[in-house]
């Protein structure tokens, strides 16, 4: 007799040895953006208490200011795969945490999938501390379906793994998958601002997209 897991959800993670010349670069911007006062929070999330870039285009767009050059920074995101990859980021925005914010439980699989397809999904924690900011939380996507059977209790099942990541860490995760950043206490000192951005596939190695 034994037991084995199936089909297992698999994320990627690697720390950016060249954090600390993102950091020279978008920090004073971020702080700039956030103090001025002017972004509102997208009206589909639930959150009412976050800095985000999320729906200014524009703006994300002259604040990293070429995808492309940009993702010089983030080389190592196809060593995450193994095949050769092309893929190109869709949109990035910036998240900023200072006096207790918080996000709920999403994904980053949107309503329009053939205008902003997304494969896989990425935060780099720019700026992160371990002793006072909370993780990013991530949840099974069946967790409701194990409810309904015996296996929690047999496996001692925790259907929530929150990431143990430091600052300069990059994650990268199905697009499709869970996850949420629970309140903190206030951290005037030291905010804690991740990128976000999502990545489309156009070849995957002989695969190519149509």
């Amino acid at each position: 007799m034994y037991a084995k897991c199936l089909f297992p959800i698999h994320i990627y993670q690697t720390n950016i040895g060249t954090n600390n010349i993102l950091q020279k670069e978008l920090l004073s911007k971020i702080e700039d953006l956030h103090n001025s006062g002017k972004l509102e929070i997208p009206k589909a999330w639930i959150t009412d208490k976050l800095s985000t870039s999320f729906k200014y285009d524009d703006l994300n767009h002259h604040l990293f200011n070429n995808t492309q050059t940009l993702q010089t920074y983030y080389e190592y995101i196809p060593r995450f795969f193994d095949l050769e990859v092309e893929f190109i980021i869709k949109n990035m925005w910036f998240n900023y945490y200072i006096n207790g914010e918080w996000q709920e439980m999403h994904t980053h699989v949107v309503d329009n999938y053939f205008k902003t397809p997304s494969t896989f999904s990425c935060v780099h924690f720019l700026k992160y501390n371990p002793e006072i900011h909370t993780p990013l939380t991530f949840i099974d996507p069946i967790e409701h379906l194990r409810y309904s059977s015996l296996e929690m209790n047999i496996h001692r099942y925790d259907s929530k793994y929150p990431l143990q990541i430091k600052e300069g860490d990059l994650v990268m995760f199905p697009s499709y998958l869970q996850h949420y950043v629970k309140p903190s206490k206030p951290t005037p000192d030291y905010p804690r601002i991740t990128i976000a951005f999502n990545l489309q596939l156009l070849r995957y190695g002989n695969e190519k997209a149509d």
